[in-house]
C-alpha cells in the first residue's frame, strides 16, 4: 500500500475511531471505534502484529506528508 492509499484509507475511517494496519503495513485489516476493538478485530482477521493508527475527529489541523 502506498502512502497515498494509506492517507486515503485513514480518511475513510470513521471521525475518532482506530484503522489497523497489517504488520507490513500493506492492507487495512480492520477498523474499531475504540483501540481494544480494532485489536480485537484485527485478531480475529489473523492479524497478530497490526499497526493501530488513531483517526482525528476533525482533518482540518492534520498536516499530511509523505
Amino acid at each position: 500500500m502506498s502512502p497515498e492509499e494509506r492517507i486515503q484509507a485513514l480518511l475513510k475511517a470513521p471521525p475518532d475511531g482506530w484503522v489497523a494496519f497489517s504488520e507490513d503495513e500493506g492492507r487495512v485489516v480492520a477498523y474499531g471505534a475504540t483501540y481494544d476493538e480494532a485489536v480485537s478485530k484485527a485478531e480475529q482477521a489473523g492479524e497478530k502484529d497490526p499497526l493501530l493508527v488513531k483517526v482525528p475527529t476533525d482533518w482540518t489541523e492534520v498536516v499530511l506528508a509523505s
